[in-house]
């Protein structure tokens, strides 16, 4: 066997990367590295009991040239009798009418017809040609614009269904396969352009440091990575731990975290756990900077009142009291400035079941006289959905209805009387859902119970209580 080939098949086996019976599509360009990474593929496809396709995207920058390298690549299919899928675009054409970077936009174009060519062939793994060289010039290109750990662990050997079998080869082993095996491929001219960033560190900056400072650094450059990457899979379980601590809640439109728990442990971790919330909507967070992450760790600090702060991708955070919100800003709505609440009241006939559609709930009434028999439910009525009063103490008909600016009641167990808005901040109520809390009133305009929440002192069970109001509220 090939020592290049047993290489490969080393890494496929250390990450993992293929399994027997996988049908795989391979990314190939027709250069050196796509080529060689086929013609291995294609060599152990049996060993493995793959099933193999070769999908080739003409960028159109290059015109006639592209079209060369399209039918390479397509005449390599038809020889090697494999199914053979291309997309032709003009990627400078789009570039400018979106106003993106020819290299981002050929990105993105490239992933997006993988992708949709993996759904179409049911396929298990999309593979690329990336290899060690591309690697070191990563690294140097991510340093240079200013990356943070994350970014120097470098290109990964699979991310999602894209895996890198020769990301442990370096360029000079590729080329020396394809002599050995006499295999021919194109090669790239806009490789040697300068005008990308890539490109003058692979021609310019890494032979200077080469030749005049270590010759010796791709290598070091690889261990760095290497260290960091074992690194970074230590600090993402710790992240997850500490994660765990601090989710109250989550669901696939958002999370929320303790944000008091969040600000007592060290600062670094503080960012890797909102990181890690922000990554639960979105996984790719090219558009968060240093910046976002460090505004929303302020915005822990921050212990009275409500706060937001709006962020790329249409993410919105919500600081109220003890709790972090992160989620997309269609479904975290700001309070309208100045916008007064209209005041709805509504009529609830006790001994029946009320349905409120506009408010999404019902209200089930029910009446008892007080004795052995009705205690337990009483008992249970501490439950927030549930409240148990004194049915003679009540001036009905009853009725329901959202707060009113100065709203006074008398807490349970207390003797004297507070706002409701003062209730609420004791309670740490977030400004958003007190518009939402109903009052259940009587008569005499005197609030009977909090829904959800608390009755009112004065129509608690006593000793006295003859017959007693069970009040129960579902959702719809």
């Amino acid at each position: 066997m090939d020592k290049l080939i047993g290489k490969v098949t080393e890494t496929i086996e250390k990450y993992q990367l293929i399994h027997p019976g996988d049908k795989i599509i391979i990314a190939v360009s027709g250069g050196p590295d796509s080529i060689c990474l086929l013609d291995i593929l294609n060599h152990i496809k049996r060993q493995f009991d793959l099933s193999l396709m070769i999908a080739h995207v003409n960028h159109g920058i290059r015109n006639r040239e592209s079209e060369v390298e399209a039918r390479f690549v397509r005449l390599k299919a038809l020889h090697m009798n494999l199914p053979f899928e291309q997309l032709s675009v003009s990627v400078p054409a789009i570039a400018q009418e979106k106003g993106l970077s020819i290299e981002q936009t050929g990105r993105t174009i490239r992933y997006h017809f993988f992708q949709k060519l993996l759904n179409q062939y049911q396929a298990h793994a999309i593979a690329l040609g990336h290899h060690a060289d591309d690697q070191v010039e990563t690294i140097l290109m991510r340093i240079i614009r200013g990356s943070g750990l994350q970014g120097l662990r470098g290109i990964p050997a699979r991310r999602d269904v894209f895996i890198r079998p020769l990301i442990e080869c370096n360029q000079r082993e590729i080329e020396a396969y394809c002599r050995r095996r006499k295999i021919s491929y194109c090669i790239d001219s806009s490789n040697k352009e300068p005008m990308y960033l890539r490109n003058k560190i692979r021609h310019q900056l890494i032979p200077m440091l080469t030749k005049e400072y270590n010759h010796s650094i791709r290598n070091h450059l690889l261990q760095l990575q290497t260290m960091i990457q074992d690194e970074l899979n230590y600090l993402e379980e710790l992240t997850e731990q500490y994660y765990l601590k601090a989710l109250k809640k989550e669901n696939p439109s958002g999370i929320v975290l303790d944000s008091k728990q969040l600000t007592e442990w060290p600062v670094a971790l503080q960012r890797r756990v909102i990181r890690k919330g922000l990554r639960h909507l979105r996984n790719y967070l090219a558009d968060i900077q240093f910046n976002h992450i460090e505004s929303i760790r302020q915005l822990c600090l921050i212990n009275r009142g409500e706060k937001y702060l709006d962020l790329p991708g249409e993410i919105r955070v919500r600081k109220s009291y003890q709790s972090l919100e992160i989620g997309y800003a269609s479904d975290i709505k700001k309070p309208e400035k100045d916008k007064k609440c209209t005041m709805w009241e509504y009529e609830l006939p006790v001994c029946k079941e009320n349905d409120y559609p506009e408010l999404g709930i019902i209200i089930i009434s029910e009446r008892y006289d007080y004795g052995k028999s009705v205690r337990e439910k009483c008992l249970n009525s501490s439950e927030k959905d549930n409240a148990c009063v004194d049915y003679d103490q009540l001036v009905l008909p009853l009725k329901i209805r959202n707060r009113r600016s100065g709203d006074r009641f008398k807490p349970l167990n207390s003797q004297f009387f507070k706002t409701i808005k003062s209730y609420f901040i004791d309670h740490k109520v977030p400004l958003y859902k007190r518009e939402m809390i109903n009052l259940v009133v009587d008569d005499s305009n005197r609030i009977v119970w909090i829904v959800g929440f608390q009755i009112d002192d004065r129509f608690k069970i006593t000793e006295q209580t003859k017959k007693i109001l069970y009040i129960q509220k579902e959702n719809i």
